[in-house]
């Protein structure tokens, strides 16, 4: 079962009429369901040594770089520290975009940059055993446009056969369904770290309610390191983030 490739195949996406709008919207990929373990854990930049998970019941998430944007420039940071799995494992590999908000150094954002960074995502896939890539990029209001774009660039660059996704703030999922047109298997909530947003999202989730945006509703992205949220849905996708190293013990 191969999942989608590019924009013109985008017809493996599920439509629906949107209550809100009126219009199809994306959803979630539903082959993700056969292809990925239903836990997925973030392994951060630190040395990381997963040789204790069954492949069948976990896969991981890892930040292969981090990529800095500033005037004109893409400033690649390519992961420093070692990291292992079992045979058969699927690996998602991550890219960190971050951007200077210094006025003076603010990035261009112009189709150079573009190309540049669309192409450093893109080549993740090439890295061993990859089955995902994903983006993880807390774009500004202003930065809207421009990721827009990259995740399109990025999708068609990204062989077929490879899901792409990104993370995305609790906040998006529950709000104006901004990034729906994006080309990509599922966005991953973060419900964690949420800053000024928590309290309002913690209580819409203990309330029950979904998310508004069709492409958060396979997923969940949830830190051990803070308190169990209440109220997610059942049966979906938990993608676990760690403050510190992974060990054996934390899997019971």
């Amino acid at each position: 079962m191969k999942l989608s490739s590019g924009i013109a195949v985008i017809g493996i996406f599920v439509a629906f009429i949107s209550a809100n709008c009126g219009r199809p919207a994306n959803v979630v990929n539903p082959e993700l369901d056969a292809e990925m373990p239903r836990k997925i854990l973030w392994a951060w930049e630190r040395a990381e040594d997963l040789s204790f998970i069954d492949p069948n019941e976990y896969g991981a998430a890892f930040l292969a770089q981090t990529i800095f944007l500033e005037n004109d420039r893409v400033i690649p940071k390519p992961r420093r520290q070692p990291f292992s799995a079992p045979d058969g494992t699927y690996l998602i590999a991550v890219t960190r975009v971050e951007t200077n908000k210094e006025q003076p150094k603010r990035p261009t954002f112009d189709d150079e940059m573009l190309s540049r960074l669309a192409g450093l995502i893109a080549k993740t896939a090439e890295m061993p055993n990859i089955r995902g890539v994903q983006v993880d990029f807390d774009a500004t209001v202003s930065e809207r446009d421009f990721y827009r774009k990259l995740i399109n660039a990025v999708r068609e660059r990204t062989p077929e056969g490879v899901a792409l996704s990104i993370t995305a703030l609790a906040s998006w999922c529950a709000g104006d369904s901004w990034f729906n047109d994006f080309p990509i298997d599922e966005a991953v909530p973060m419900v964690f770290v949420m800053g000024r947003d928590q309290e309002s999202i913690l209580s819409f989730l203990r309330r029950g309610d979904d998310w508004r945006e069709p492409l958060c509703r396979g997923s969940y992205g949830i830190s051990v390191d803070e308190p169990a949220v209440e109220g997610l849905q059942p049966n979906r996708r938990i993608y676990y983030f760690k403050n510190s190293a992974w060990a054996a013990a934390d899997l019971k």
